[in-house]
C-alpha cells in the first residue's frame, strides 16, 4: 500500500469513531472506596468511575405520597403527605453486577445502575 492510500485510510478511520456501549462489571469493594471488576485483567478505582447518586448508600429522594389507607375495620381514609423524604438502603455492596457506561475513550466509566439478570 503506497503512502497516499495509508493516509487516506487513517483519515476515513478517524471519521468512524469506535462506538461506545455499555458492558456490566462486579463490585469488588463498594463506595465510598470502590473497585469494580471490569474483565479479568482491569480493575476500575475511584478515579476511574462516576456513580449515580441512587446507588449510594444512604442516598435520600424526597417524595410526595397520596392515595388511600385502610385501617383494620374502619372505610378508606384519604390521606395527602408533602415533602416526604425517602433513604435506600439497597445500595451497592460486593458482589453485586453493575450496569457501566464508559466515555468515548473509556478512561472514565459512570456507573448508572445495579444489573438484574432472569435466567
Amino acid at each position: 500500500m503506497d503512502s497516499i492510500t495509508t493516509l487516506a485510510k487513517i483519515l476515513k478511520d478517524k471519521e468512524n469513531p469506535k462506538p461506545v456501549s455499555m458492558s456490566t462489571g462486579i463490585v469488588i469493594s463498594p463506595p465510598p472506596n470502590a473497585q469494580i471488576r471490569l474483565n479479568d485483567t482491569v480493575i476500575l478505582g475511584n478515579n476511574r468511575l462516576v456513580f449515580a447518586a441512587h446507588v449510594l448508600e444512604d442516598y435520600e429522594r424526597e417524595i410526595e405520597l397520596e392515595g388511600d389507607i385502610r385501617i383494620t375495620d374502619s372505610p378508606f381514609q384519604t390521606f395527602e403527605a408533602k415533602e416526604v423524604k425517602s433513604k435506600t438502603k439497597d445500595t451497592l455492596k460486593e458482589g453485586d453486577e453493575v450496569i457501566l457506561l464508559p466515555t468515548a475513550d473509556e478512561q472514565l466509566y459512570f456507573v448508572v445502575g445495579k444489573a438484574v439478570r432472569f435466567e
